[in-house]
Formats: structure tokens, sequence, C-alpha cells
């Protein structure tokens, strides 16, 4: 049987006309930065899946 992959909720953070994902590591409680949400592999090994925040303009469309 396959371990569940944890998901967590990114903050989004405006860095050279790019958007990042930071989040708060689960296995090691460091911060990790991505550019994509999705299944990801931090730089300490472990998984998870970012969940991206919905934009508040999209949510009411």
């Amino acid at each position: 049987m396959k371990t569940p992959i944890p998901e967590v909720h990114s903050a989004e953070l405006a860095t050279a006309g790019r958007i990042q994902h930071l989040i708060t590591c689960p296995a090691c409680g460091r911060t990790h930065r991505h550019l994509e949400a999705g299944e990801r592999r931090g730089p300490c090994g472990s998984r998870y899946t970012i969940v991206a925040r919905e934009d508040p303009g999209e949510a009411a469309a």
C-alpha cells in the first residue's frame, strides 16, 4: 500500500514577474519555494502536494 502524500497550502510570493509558492514542509518544518503547484519533492527529500490558493476573483465567477 502506498503512503499517502500530504497536501500543503501555499502562500504566494511575486518575484521578477513570476509567482512562487512558499510552503512549510510537513517533514522538516522549513520553508520551501516552488514555481508550480502540484506534486513536488522538497530539497529535504520529502514529497507533498502543493494546493494553490484560489484567486478570489475566480471564486466569484
